[in-house]
């Protein structure tokens, strides 16, 4: 339908959104992916005041799809292979998703993370528009050693930012790193929600104290710092469970240090449930949402001062913010908050209900609503 002849704003989304959840033409994906993004399209569904059409770049196909789903409309296009899509600055993908805006002439893009396509894609776009960050490589290589392929995403993030109207960012932390890319650029925050199932979910600490670490074996997350202090004599009698990190990658662990490779969502409720705490231990993360999951379930938080999210830990009442790298740091907090099972509950209860409404998929919605609705009724430069 002509732009003219609307009766709702058209807003086009563009992001890694995981379109095998309703489509079973799309195989399933591993890896991350934006769990917000679910919340969003649940908060969207049959909405009366936008027609939300959400934009995917997927390599597993070989022609478009597109299909509905709660109202709401989705273009799934093939894309190039990673590799390709890196080294040619993203140039097909870029074309398709153009293509598709074209025909679909909405009157506002929304785009998502400048680690793929997304952000030069928004760029690309002759209209209103606005950008959210997800990850940021270029802190990150600055405060940690990122793979080459990482590296070269990473060179993509400034030029974009540079061109943007209006960019979101989810933490006070992130917000800081990208006007240190683009000094002149408004830079607004917007927290992204929590799945349900972590505000629902009942702490039942373990008999004996227990911590989690949930990431990755990669060097921004330095779960090796972690690694090294729960091998310390103060907390051998701790155990320190990794998701996300498999027993192949580190050998003659001590015994109270247990990797659990993969952890699906259903088990990290679970494990969160009951943990006495979560350590985070990362050089560099834009808003980690294990982090805001632990405070949605009420698990008191050990976070670096070089995460976002850490606007969610009270120092000293429900957790601790340590410096990146520091190993008594780190031992200190987590004997504080697993002294006893009570500690644990207390710290993790403080503050509970502020961090669960920021957090809550009512109060993302409500701010994207009205982000939406103040940008289409302004006139927004940015080309």
């Amino acid at each position: 339908m002509p732009f003219f002849m609307r009766k709702k704003p058209l807003i086009a989304i563009l992001s890694n959104y995981p379109v095998w959840l309703h489509c079973n033409q799309i195989p399933m994906q591993g890896g991350h992916y934006g769990v917000w993004h679910v919340a969003m399209h649940e908060a969207f569904a049959h909405s009366d005041e936008f027609e939300i059409h959400r934009v995917v770049v997927e390599q597993n196909i070989k022609k478009r799809i597109d299909f509905e789903d709660q109202g709401q409309f989705f273009h799934v296009l093939p894309g190039a292979r990673k590799m390709i899509g890196l080294y040619t600055a993203y140039a097909w993908d870029r074309w398709q998703v153009s293509r598709c805006l074209k025909e679909l002439q909405p009157d506002l893009v929304h785009g998502w993370g400048t680690e793929t396509c997304y952000g030069l894609c928004t760029k690309d776009f002759k209209g209103k528009k606005l950008l959210s960050v997800q990850g940021l490589l270029k802190a990150y290589s600055e405060r940690a050693k990122l793979a080459p392929f990482e590296q070269r995403q990473a060179l993509y993030e400034s030029g974009v930012f540079r061109y943007m109207p209006l960019i979101t960012t989810e933490s006070p932390w992130a917000r800081d790193r990208v006007l240190e890319l683009a000094p002149y650029a408004q830079v607004e925050l917007l927290e992204y929600a929590v799945e349900e199932r972590f505000f629902s979910a009942i702490r039942r600490p373990a008999d004996t104290p227990c911590c989690l670490l949930a990431g990755s074996n990669t060097p921004v997350k330095n779960a090796s710092l972690a690694i090294r202090a729960f091998s310390r004599p103060e907390l051998r009698n701790v155990k320190l469970y990794l998701a996300g990190v498999s027993p192949s990658d580190y050998s003659d662990l001590p015994a109270n240090i247990i990797p659990l490779g993969r952890v699906n969502r259903d088990d990290m409720v679970s494990y969160l449930s009951s943990a006495w705490a979560l350590v985070h231990t990362s050089f560099a993360d834009t808003g980690p949402t294990i982090l805001k999951e632990a405070r949605a379930v009420g698990l008191p938080v050990v976070v670096t001062q070089d995460c976002g999210a850490k606007q969610y830990v009270i120092q000293g009442k429900s957790g601790y913010i340590i410096a990146p790298n520091d190993e008594q740091q780190l031992v200190d907090g987590v004997l504080n908050l697993v002294k006893d099972v009570e500690t644990s509950l207390v710290c993790g209860g403080y503050d509970r209900e502020r961090c669960r409404k920021a957090l809550s998929r009512q109060s993302m919605i409500d701010n994207i609503s009205n982000l939406y609705r103040r940008i289409l009724n302004e006139n927004q430069t940015g080309d």
